[in-house]
């Protein structure tokens, strides 16, 4: 893993499976250890996050990524930056600021999403 193919494999990979909604390359990338940490602390799994994209209309309309630091450390890749979403559920937008942690990890010979934690930066706003 470098650190180039770590911002490669978040920012092409990850996010543009969020914004399309690839459900088949999003099950791929999740590890089946993942843990996304919210912003309220609530934690979800794999599972839950694919229902909650999937059953529950969660939808990325745009991913902007800021100030991203890459670091790798033999095959696990930390991702830190700060990135600006435009996402919408049950037809109410939001546009929502925050940092975030991004943990992958090589497992089986593809590069994983094992860990996501994030934190809010200035308003989360709701339209």
């Amino acid at each position: 893993m470098t650190e180039e193919l770590l911002l490669r494999c978040h920012s092409e990979d990850f996010n543009q499976a969020l914004i399309s909604q690839d459900y088949g390359a999003l099950e791929q990338i999740y590890s089946e250890q993942y843990m996304l940490v919210r912003p309220d602390g609530s934690v979800l799994n794999k599972q839950q996050v694919l229902t909650d994209l999937l059953e529950k209309g969660l939808k990325f309309h745009s991913i902007e990524l800021k100030d991203a630091v890459a670091r790798v450390f033999d095959s696990v890749g930390i991702l830190t930056a700060e990135s600006k979403t435009v996402s919408s559920r049950n037809g109410k937008e939001t546009h929502a600021h925050f940092r975030f942690v991004a943990v992958y990890a090589q497992e089986d010979q593809a590069i994983r999403l094992v860990h996501f934690q994030s934190t809010m930066l200035g308003e989360h706003k709701t339209l």
